[in-house]
């Protein structure tokens, strides 16, 4: 694992990360890494990777992210500040990562509330994002999102199997207050096999 510098003001690397760290394994051609962060994970997956691309929302972040990946000698990269795939236009993926805010809560004082808070029932952002891989997942292409009991994480099934994804559960860990889960959905072309 490549060494991770962290910033104020942008999330650091923690459970749900290190989570979603077990996917990076997946990583192959065109990569997306959304709700970056401090790069953890697309650091990780650039060299399995042609080319990784990162998303945040916070200017604080995607500063994190440069000074990261090139700390780490990581060059087939790019960082777009946009609010999720806003900034993408029609651009298509193999793999997409997504550690997205999962807290119920949209009180955003700051950028650590906005990268805390997923909305109101916690999974607003999530869904966002499922409805997103539609359009930038390619048809053979893979997503890995962490998950959270935190929220009505049937909703957020509920939400996969409307838009006619397949998925299934890699991990999860357990907290006393939550369970974080690591799930795989699958492009529209694909079953859910291997």
């Amino acid at each position: 694992m490549f060494e991770i510098k962290e910033f104020d003001s942008v999330y650091p690397p923690s459970e749900d990360s290190m989570l979603l760290l077990k996917a990076v394994k997946y990583a192959r051609g065109d990569v997306l890494d959304i709700c970056a962060g401090t790069g953890i994970i697309g650091i990780n997956a650039a060299p399995l990777s042609r080319k990784v691309t990162f998303i945040d929302i916070n200017p604080h972040a995607i500063k994190a992210i440069k000074y990261n990946a090139v700390k780490n000698g990581i060059t087939n990269f790019e960082c777009i500040k946009s609010d999720l795939f806003s900034g993408l236009g029609k651009r298509r993926f193999d793999i997409v990562y997504a550690n997205p805010p999962y807290l119920p809560g949209d009180k955003n004082r700051d950028w650590m509330d906005l990268a805390l808070n997923g909305g109101a029932e916690g999974y607003e952002t999530t869904i966002r994002i499922l409805r997103g891989l539609n359009r930038h997942l390619k048809p053979r292409g893979t997503a890995f999102l962490v998950l959270s009991s935190a929220y009505d994480i049937n909703k957020v099934y509920k939400e996969i199997k409307r838009l006619k994804f397949s998925f299934r559960k890699l991990s999860s860990v357990n907290f006393f207050f939550e369970e974080l889960f690591l799930i795989k959905i699958y492009g529209k072309s694909r079953n859910s096999g291997k």
